[in-house]
């Protein structure tokens, strides 16, 4: 039995991606397509105790208390004639809450992942990850946080998250450490947010007829700005942090937004010239259609590979 995890990242389509196999269990199973999301891995128990403590470690008691449940568990999808098995949990990358509070991204991914491979203990055929541009993913993820009761962030923390240096591609390099030998495999959002049945299709590698998905289904999307300000509101906030005016709420400064759109560029560059042999790029198009020279992007991946090198001696 194929084992494919689809580890998220959370604001990168993931819920959406969750719905449409939840939405079409019998008809991927007569296909012999078996499906586990966070209702089952979470509410059901089988994930518990992996999700990590605060310094990212999962203890080593809970991996061997969810190895049997693990194991017991694919026992029953290899019998029921599941050939290959789905597992989407962004949770096991991190957290939301737990980025913004460090300034990072998924800095903890190694250390949590690792406990994740060795609880499963079945080889992992592909680990798939969705890889938004930051300055997206960023705004998107402190709407949903605001969302979720934390207040507009400073000037300062915003600084802190632009001057982070970690991006896509570090977490990237965690994960196909902690799953060593497994299939890695970066999903473009901005070819998939929209399509969980071509992102599933390219993810299987087959031409078979897959349910179609409902048009314009986004779950999960970040608030706009006037729903920003009625949480706020609702929590007797005032709303002065926020812009004036209606739509996506971008908290970054244009400035700000350049120098992550410009890192966010330097991964995908990266990825498209072979992403240093440990992932795949995958987009909806060939390389050639999206307009990306291959000479290019080698040659800029090199000098990024140099610049970061010397970042890191200094």
């Amino acid at each position: 039995m194929q084992i494919i995890f689809h580890i998220g990242a959370h604001r990168c389509a993931t819920t959406t991606f969750q719905h449409y196999l939840r939405s079409h269990t019998a008809e991927l199973r007569e296909a012999g397509l078996g499906f586990w999301g966070p209702q089952r891995l979470r509410d059901g128990g089988l994930f518990d105790g992996l999700y990590a403590g605060p310094n990212g470690e999962v203890p080593e008691a809970a991996i061997e208390a969810a190895k049997p449940r693990i194991a017991s568990a694919l026992a029953v999808a290899r019998a029921r004639g599941v050939r290959t098995l789905l597992i989407s949990e962004e949770n096991a990358l991190g957290s939301v809450k737990g980025n913004i509070r460090r300034r990072a991204l998924y800095p903890d991914a190694l250390m949590r992942l690792r406990g994740f491979a060795k609880a499963i203990e079945h080889p992992i055929d592909r680990v798939m990850m969705g890889v938004r541009p930051l300055d997206g993913y960023w705004a998107s993820a402190l709407a949903y946080a605001v969302k979720r009761g934390n207040l507009p962030p400073q000037e300062s923390q915003l600084a802190a998250i632009t001057d982070a240096s970690r991006s896509w591609r570090d977490v990237a390099c965690d994960v196909a450490e902690a799953f060593e030998g497994s299939e890695i495999e970066l999903h473009s959002f901005t070819d998939f947010a929209s399509a969980p049945d071509a992102r599933l299709a390219r993810a299987l590698t087959c031409n078979a007829p897959l349910p179609k998905v409902a048009k314009d289904v986004r779950l999960n999307q970040a608030p706009d700005l006037g729903a920003l300000r009625a949480c706020l509101a609702a929590r007797g906030h005032h709303a002065r942090d926020l812009p004036n005016g209606e739509g996506r709420w971008q908290p970054f400064t244009r400035a700000q937004s350049a120098v992550l759109a410009e890192r966010h560029a330097d991964d995908v560059f990266w990825c498209v010239a072979g992403a240093g042999g440990i992932a795949k790029w995958i987009d909806r198009k060939e390389p050639r259609e999206a307009g990306i020279s291959l000479t290019a992007a080698a040659r800029r991946g090199h000098i990024y590979d140099q610049t970061r090198r010397m970042g890191h001696a200094s």
